[in-house]
């Protein structure tokens, strides 16, 4: 059988969604929540998210404060229903504010005209209290 590009991407998806839930176990220990921020500035380029390991601690309020030097689509996989795929416009900061309700690491990607397919960023790490 032979899949077509559709299906390969929705495949993909479904794999990057998996890997983000199986991983969401492996994150605990004990980090000191009072020392991880809550308000977060980031900044996003074609490929890359500074810095790119965003991180909070569960139950919190977050706001990343996103200043983007591209045009795109951003979005945080896991986290779509809390924080849907953003629009981003270079230059223009915005602020994306939500709680942190699910412990994991989850994929930050951004699509843009030349990339379409999309790009990993980053990962959004939401540690266990």
């Amino acid at each position: 059988m032979r899949w077509t590009r559709v299906q390969t991407r929705r495949l993909a998806c479904v794999l990057m969604v998996g890997v983000a839930a199986s991983l969401a176990g492996c994150i605990g220990g004990s980090p000191d929540c009072e020392a991880l921020p809550t308000r977060i500035e980031l900044t996003l380029s074609s490929d890359a998210l500074t810095p790119s390991d965003p991180a909070v601690c569960r139950g919190r309020d977050v706001t990343l404060v996103v200043t983007p030097e591209v045009d795109g689509l951003l979005h945080i996989h896991g986290y779509d229903a809390e924080i849907p795929a953003t629009t981003v416009d270079a230059g223009e900061v915005i602020e994306l504010a939500f709680t942190a309700d699910r412990g994991g690491q989850f994929p930050i990607e951004l699509h843009t005209d030349d990339n379409t397919q999309g790009v990993s960023v980053g990962i959004f790490t939401v540690h266990e209290p």
